[in-house]
Parts: structure tokens; sequence; C-alpha cells
């Protein structure tokens, strides 16, 4: 049986205050929104909250891995003592106002009863919901629960199920992922936001193959103010509407000055983001939490997100419980913080093309949807170089024509100076100046916008009058260093919903 989704008014009250923590106003959204983004008041109110709990929960739990391999015996998760309401309360004390779960880590084990395989909690040594009692434990103390899904899927086939065998992304796949995401997204109420993981890495399949524009509009005709945040590694939005910074992998902070919407995820115990046998010894303290970083991250707009792994009896340690304790009773928002600054445009409808084509370099790495940043220290992403002397050409071929066509973006390269030295990025390659063009042959283009980009690394859209076109061609004119780079390119529509014709 399904649960009724609420209104959205008791959507919006179950982000009410939680103990310990000084009172905040609801976000709403203002008048002048469209001037502010089209998703603000969403991440505003996100941002506004501050303070979360990540809860690393899962198959990995009872093998002392962090990424467990695929097919494991169901048996094997047997939290025999399971409280999710243990979890809410220690939320609740430690002032944090939502909370996040693994319903589904990278081996594919779920935490509900999935219709869609037999690795879940229905096989279990519990055969309990707990996706449903986290969400009843954690409404009931007035902190507002989210979701992690894992898009890669090891043991049943979503991917690689190691590291070196790359199997195609077949449209069973596809469908799998997606009805996953309908059980998820209607039996347990209102999902405000929705965190992806292991997409966009180049040796698992990255988000053309499982396209990224089919699944958000899938999230979004379900629950359409559900907030996508997907862990591409990146430090400005591109196919998120949430930036997070992943503080274990390699010491990456939010960089000062932040002005974008954001979360800064780190784990209590240094052992890991699940639990190990030395995590409950093995913790931050409470003024590393405050001092290093509740108020270092609250003026840059990063919502703190601390992971708080449930043991094998589904328990919080009680180390754990009472450093949250006295976090609750140290740490008061800054209720004088300026509200959240204007936000980007989300590119809400993204039309996934089929392949590209350029007059030099290799086009596929430009479509290929691979961010891949930080797994070296430098951005392990994928590029379109060109190889001629500009002006040179990129042109993206949709597979069929679209009509509501309205937006073109440009991800510029990531990599930075020095390894996570955010405030310095390789700008060699950036394109300055451009010029796009649509066509519905692939034959006679013509133009829909030109114009100039500033030389950095943050995410360009060039936008146009609604239009109908198969292809979209890019033109680099202009570049820092005579040759262009690329990251990513996409097309879609930010005020329109693009439909084949």
């Amino acid at each position: 049986m399904t649960s009724q989704i609420p209104s959205r008014r008791a959507f919006l009250a179950a982000g009410v205050t939680a103990a310990g923590a000084a009172a905040l106003p609801l976000t709403a959204v203002p008048a002048s929104a469209a001037s502010l983004g089209n998703r603000y008041g969403l991440q505003r109110r996100f941002v506004d909250w501050r303070f979360g709990m990540f809860l690393h929960f899962n198959m990995g739990t009872f093998h002392d891995a962090e990424w467990v391999d695929p097919k494991q015996d169901p048996l094997s998760f047997n939290p025999a003592k399971l409280d999710c309401g243990q979890w809410a309360d220690a939320a609740k004390a430690a002032g944090m106002r939502f909370a996040v779960l693994t319903a589904k880590h990278h081996d594919g084990f779920c935490l509900w009863p999935s219709k869609y395989t037999s690795y879940s909690v229905a096989s279990s040594s519990v055969k309990r919901d707990v996706v449903r009692e986290y969400m009843d434990a954690f409404r009931s103390r007035g902190v507002t629960p989210c979701l992690y899904f894992s898009i890669w899927d090891r043991t049943n086939g979503v991917g690689p199920t190691g590291f070196d065998d790359h199997p195609p992304i077949t449209r069973a796949n596809i469908e799998f992922v997606k009805n996953q995401l309908t059980e998820l997204l209607t039996r347990y109420g209102r999902i405000p936001v929705l965190i992806f993981d292991g997409w966009a890495w180049h040796w698992a399949f990255g988000q053309q193959s499982l396209p990224f524009s089919e699944i958000r509009e899938h999230v979004a005709s379900i629950q359409p103010d559900c907030l996508v945040l997907d862990l591409n590694g990146l430090t400005v939005p591109w196919h998120s509407e949430l930036l997070f910074f992943e503080e274990p992998k390699g010491g990456v902070f939010c960089p000062p000055g932040n002005t974008y919407a954001a979360s800064q995820g780190q784990t209590i115990s240094p052992s890991g983001w699940f639990w190990h046998p030395s995590t409950p010894s093995n913790l931050l303290t409470t003024d590393q939490i405050v001092d290093g970083h509740l108020k270092v991250l609250e003026p840059r707009y990063a919502t703190f997100i601390l992971n708080c792994p449930p043991n094998t009896d589904g328990l919080l340690d009680d180390t754990v419980v009472a450093v949250l304790k006295d976090v609750g009773k140290r740490w008061r928002p800054d209720l004088s913080r300026p509200p959240l600054p204007a936000q980007p445009d989300v590119v809400r409808h993204l039309v996934t093309p089929v392949s590209a084509t350029a007059t030099s370099g290799d086009a596929a790495n430009a479509v290929d949807g691979h961010s891949d940043y930080g797994w070296n220290g430098q951005a392990d992403q994928t590029l379109w170089t060109t190889t001629d002397p500009l002006p040179q050409a990129i042109t993206l071929d949709l597979g069929r024509r679209y009509t509501g066509l309205d937006t073109f973006t440009y991800l510029p390269r990531q990599d930075t100076v020095t390894a996570y030295s955010f405030d310095e990025f390789v700008t060699t390659g950036n394109i300055t100046g451009y010029r796009v063009s649509v066509s519905v042959d692939g034959t006679t283009f013509r133009p829909v916008a030109k114009g100039t980009w500033a030389a950095d690394h943050t995410l360009k859209h060039a936008r146009f009058k609604p239009t109908t076109a198969r292809y979209i061609r890019l033109e680099a004119l202009s570049a820092v260093g005579g040759a262009a780079i690329a990251g990513q390119f996409d097309c879609g529509g930010t005020d329109h919903r693009p439909r084949p014709v």
C-alpha cells in the first residue's frame, strides 16, 4: 500500500524547528522569484536548514566495508535492535533540520521491499521496511527526511559489477532505475531532496548512456518540488540544483565566498562513511563540528551534512549520541546571515544528445556525461579539445526534432592549478566567444545566439527564443590560449519543456 502524499502546506511544515536550535522562518518563494532563479525558493529553504544528518546504513554496515561486494547474502543484513526513533532523537538533539538515508548504495541492496529485486530487506533477517520506519520516525520528531539513491547497482546489473567490465546500459536498466525511483517517490510522502551517486564517473557509464534528462524528468513528474543533488564532484551547478562538497575525498572544503546553494558532507568518524568497529572510539569533537564546520560553512551558504552511521545493531553508538547532544547545546544558527543570493536558472528539462560531431577533436568527450572531478586530486573529466585553429564547431544530434528548445549550456574544464584549490582553476581553452545555431535537417543551420563568456570555470548559458531543431551547433570563435576545451555541452528547456515532434 502506498501512502498519500501530504499537502504542500504540510510538506513545508515538515521542516519545523529541532530542539536546541533557534527558530528559523519557513522560506516562501518571493514574488520576484523569476529574477532570483527558477528553483530559488526551494534552494533557499535547503540552505536555511543549515545542519542535517547523513545516515550511511546498508549492507556495508554488516561487512566492514565502504563499497561492499555485490550479491551478498541478504540474511547478513541483521540489525536486531533497529530503532530509527533513536536516530531521529539524536538528530533533533543536535539541532539538525533534516536527514538523508542511503536507501540503496552501490551494491544495490534496498532498504525498502522493492518488487524489482530480491536483494532487499524483504529477504533479510529483519524483513522490515527501513525506509518507512525512518520516514515515520524523523517526521514525528520534526526532522525532514530525504533520501540517497545510487544509480550504479552492482548486483542488479546497472553498470559494471567490478572496475574492469563495462557492460552497456540497456533500456531494461533504465526502466529498472525508474521503477525503483517510483517506489521511493510514491510510497513515503514528499521527498524534498534526492541525492544521486555513482553516475558521472568515467569508468562506470556516465549520464548520457543512462540519460540524466530522462531520470530527472521522471523524478519531476512524481515530485516536482524535489531538489536533485548529484554527487558529481563539481564546484558549480551542472545537472544539479545543489552542490555537494565531499570533505573526506582529499580534504575537499566549500571555498570562501561561495554563493551557490551548497552542502558539505563529512562523517563523524574518520573510520569511514559506513560503521566500522573503530567508529565509536574515533569521532570528531564538538569543537571540530561546531567551530570547524557549522560556523565556517554557514556564511558560505553550505548546509553541513554530518554522517552518523548506525552500527550493526541498527543503533547510533552511545558516543555518537553524546557528541550530537553536546553539539546541540553549543551551536545556534546565525539569524543575521543575509538570504541566499540569486541562483542561476536550472535547465529543468534537458535533452540528451545521441551523438556529436566536431570539426576537430573528439566530440564524444563533450556529451558523455562524465565529470569525475577530484578522484586523483585533479579533474578526471573527459574533455573536447580542438586541434585546429579557431573557429571550430561541435554539433549535437538530438536523435529527432524537438520543439521548445531555449537553452544551450557549456561546462568548462574543472581542474584546478593544485589539488582541490578551489580558488584557482585552469582556464586554458575556456571558450570566450561563441555562436549557437540550430537545424532540423543537419544541413541548413540558422543562428539563434551569439556572445561572449567570462574566461572562468562556471557553467555558461546561451538563451534564445523557443525553437524547433534536431541539431544544435556551438561554434567556438575565441578561447583562452587559442584552442577550445570543453567539459560538457547540454541543451534543453529552462522556461519550456521540449517535446519531440
